[in-house]
């Protein structure tokens, strides 16, 4: 075979093909060259080598997967990089497909086994302390014994590995149709969610069905958290107890450990490979049995010939049949409850009774029509049958929740009715809750107006259970706001904007907090103030144009303060960076001492200006505090912190030699950074205490690196002597100085501005 044209080779094999292609990574066969053996070879995307976070979830998933040891457990030979620098491990090559490309229907037996094989496999994962989360068809090989082996631990959660942080925060990990009603809410998971998937795989392996459909992820994520189990087919009843319990929506009412799920197949085995029972008591079995095996076309012509039969008895023998009395003719005549209408706008549903009756419309007005007990007994009784059946709200016209009402709008006493009404309330909960975690809009407005109508025509004016939803969204909105509390980036917001006409039904004063929010970048960008980002420092916006005029060509944001000693104490341990060389000052005549950012010649606090860090240094903080946060983060030019130093001059009037007693900080040294009142924009100690690098550069070498870099500003020393915030001054980029200290400049963006517009 021809090998692949590759932009990349692995020493010590031989790629073969392309065996299939995933989300992050791409398998391939290979050869492994020194033992002649055929190998699976996962190998990550090189649109994903970059990032971060995927590298560390691939490399977890190979450490995960070489901790097991398990017959059923597809293992790892070895791991390295590609000579493009991309991660891969192999494993073995298991030739016979998934188990989703197979059906075993009419093969109990296969099935048992499978199930059981996995099971014990999972159960040993569980041992280890690792919930594999992502259970179904695709993620179960086989090899060349036509074992199944499961793999693919890609998202596997381990108790004794940290664990990548693969999706944001709050988000679902692992395939819909599969996943547990606490996975789907995004709550803690152990191996009971593992138990649940695989319930789920064995009802699709007994029916070729899955047990839960839908449009889409979210309705079927849904449907899991609320619809109830649904029924196998009479052939596989002895299996209903174990599919029951597997999928139970409560963690505790399930199996408890692989143990108990193993247990509980040896009993369904029992019962399937026992002899059927002689004797008149199992006649119905047999012809269970003998109709099964009838082909399914035959079968349905056959049932549709005994019900035409049936209705033919009914109407030869009905008419013969003795009848009601006759209605008297003035009495009012019920209409049969089928022809009710059920409202979806939350219209009143009244007996329809005989036209005579019409004929007093003032008699009508001041008598109440008696109740029709039997037609409320029988909207309960469909209500209820809906609910079980999770047609909660769907299709319009034929669900439970307009069957409650319409028993609640006959007899509003019936207690009953009303707490129907009530729990529904719950599920609405549960679907806007899942809605807005995931940003689906059309289905949190749906839910949102839903509840908001139930309540309206129910007419539940201090319902605990409308209150309990209104609170559990509330408590959802803010979650998401808190996690962008005070940020320039609301990317988590914006998806929300659209939400807010139907917030504001809801709960006015919070979708007005919310607009805020949303409306906060381009407030900031166009008046100023103050923000952070998340791990960042405090930042004050710099807008492009200020109110007396003054003008520059973009905005950006300056830390509220130098960098304080404590910040970079931070840094340094994070990042193991030595100390620099410092000097005392730029003094030709300055005396040499043994100086550094942690013994700068004086005693400092953390929440002093950090100085003697060089150039070097300070690009070093930056680029760190770029990665922590994921924003961009630098040293201002000098054009961009004059305009800021400037503007401090001209509020405090401390600068340009006037050091009069009121700009003493009562600090011989460096003072605690934030002594004065802010300029205003809102920065803090622009002119004195530490003057500051800038990115500027004052000398380069032929060879492109700058040899001087520009330091700006006033510092501590400069009150004894006369003074210019003008001033700038030259230094080699790898030395500090005790009177020199840097503060970082966070670059903006209108795109967020532009995104949140409502």
């Amino acid at each position: 075979m021809i090998n692949l044209k590759l932009p990349f080779e692995i020493p010590g094999y031989r790629i073969v093909r392309r065996l299939g292609l995933g989300g992050m990574a791409t398998v391939y066969l290979g050869i492994q060259r020194s033992l002649g053996r055929p190998v699976a070879i996962k190998v990550l995307a090189t649109d994903h080598t970059q990032s971060e976070e995927l590298v560390k979830r691939f490399e977890h998933e190979a450490r995960t997967i070489a901790r097991l040891d398990h017959p059923h457990i597809v293992n790892i030979f070895d791991v390295g990089r590609t000579s493009s620098g991309q991660i891969y491990y192999t494993m073995p090559y298991l030739p016979n497909g998934d188990l989703a490309g197979r059906s075993l229907r009419e093969d109990q037996g296969r099935a048992l086994e499978i199930v059981r094989a996995l099971a014990d496999a999972l159960g040993y994962a569980h041992e280890q302390g690792i919930v594999h989360r992502d259970v179904k068809p695709e993620n179960v090989l086989f090899d060349k014994q036509d074992r199944p082996m499961l793999a693919d631990f890609g998202i596997a959660l381990s108790d004794s590995l940290h664990q990548p942080r693969v999706t944001r925060e709050g988000a679902t990990i692992g395939s819909s149709g599969y996943m547990s009603p606490e996975q789907a809410r995004s709550q803690p998971l152990d191996g009971r969610s593992d138990i649940y998937s695989l319930g789920v795989l064995c009802y699709e392996l007994l029916t070729g069905e899955m047990p839960f459909r839908g449009p889409d992820t979210l309705s079927v994520a849904l449907a899991h958290i609320e619809n109830p189990v649904p029924r196998l087919p009479m052939m596989r009843r002895a299996w209903q107890p174990f599919i029951d319990k597997s999928l139970a929506k409560r963690p505790d009412a399930r199996f408890q450990s692989a143990e108990e799920v193993l247990a509980a197949l040896d009993a369904i085995e029992a019962r399937v490979n026992a002899p059927p029972a002689r004797g008149p008591a199992k006649w119905w079995d047999a012809l269970v049995v003998r109709t099964a095996a009838i082909p399914r076309p035959l079968r349905a012509m056959a049932i549709g010939f005994l019900i035409a039969v049936a209705l033919v008895s009914l109407i030869v023998v009905l008419p013969h049949a003795p009848g009601p009395p006759a209605t008297p003719p003035d009495a009012a005549v019920v209409a049969d409850p089928s022809a009710v209408a059920i409202p979806d706008s939350g219209a009143p549903v009244t007996a329809v009774t005989d036209p005579a009756a019409t004929t007093a419309p003032e008699q009508a007005a001041t008598e109440v029509p008696p109740v029709d007990s039997a037609l409320v007994d029988r909207l309960l009784a469909e209500a209820r049958e809906l609910t079980a059946r999770g047609r909660l709200f769907l299709p319009k016209g034929d669900n439970a929740a307009d069957r409650y009402l319409a028993a609640l709008h006959a007899d509003p006493a019936r207690r009953e009715a009303l707490s129907g009404i009530e729990s529904l309330f719950t599920p609405l909960a549960e679907r806007a809750s899942v809605a807005i975690e995931r940003s689906d809009i059309d289905a949190a407005r749906a839910a949102i107006e839903r509840a908001l109508s139930l309540n309206d025509e129910a007419k539940l004016k201090k319902s605990k259970a409308f209150a309990a939803f209104r609170t559990a969204v509330q408590r959802d909105i803010e979650e998401r706001r808190a996690r962008v509390r005070g940020n320039f980036d609301i990317s988590e917001l914006v998806p929300l904007a659209p939400l807010l006409p139907t917030l504001e039904k809801l709960d006015r004063d919070q979708a007005r907090a919310l607009k805020a929010d949303l409306e906060r970048p381009a407030m900031l960008l166009s008046k100023g103030g103050k923000f952070r980002d998340r791990s960042g420092p405090e930042l004050a916006m710099v807008p492009a144009r200020s109110e007396d005029g003054d003008r520059m060509g973009y905005a950006y944001a300056l830390g509220v303060t130098d960098v304080t000693r404590g910040a970079y104490q931070r840094f340094a341990d994070a990042t193991g960076r030595p100390a620099s060389k410092c000097r005392d000052s730029q003094r030709l005549f300055a005396r040499s001492r043994d100086l550094s950012w942690l013994a700068p010649g004086f005693s400092q606090a953390d929440d002093h200006p950090v100085v003697c860090v060089s150039w070097n240094d300070a690009k070093a903080y930056t680029d760190w505090l770029s990665r922590r946060t994921g924003e961009h983060y630098r040293l201002p030019t000098q054009q961009e912190w004059l305009r800021a130093a400037q503007t401090s001059v001209m509020a405090s009037g401390c600068g340009n030699g006037n050091f009069s007693d009121a700009c003493d900080d009562g600090y011989a040294n460096t003072a605690p950074v934030g002594r004065f009142p802010p300029t205003r924009f809102g920065l803090y100690d622009v002119v004195g205490n530490v003057e500051i690098w800038t990115a500027d550069c004052a000398q380069a070498l032929s060879s492109g690196d700058c040899a001087e870099h520009v330091i700006r500003g006033l510092s501590w020393r400069d009150p004894h002597e006369p003074a210019d915030v003008l001033r700038e001054q030259t230094s080699a980029s790898d030395i500090g100085y005790a009177t020199t200290g840097f503060r970082v400049l966070r670059e903006v963006s209108a795109d967020n501005a532009r995104l949140a517009s409502p």
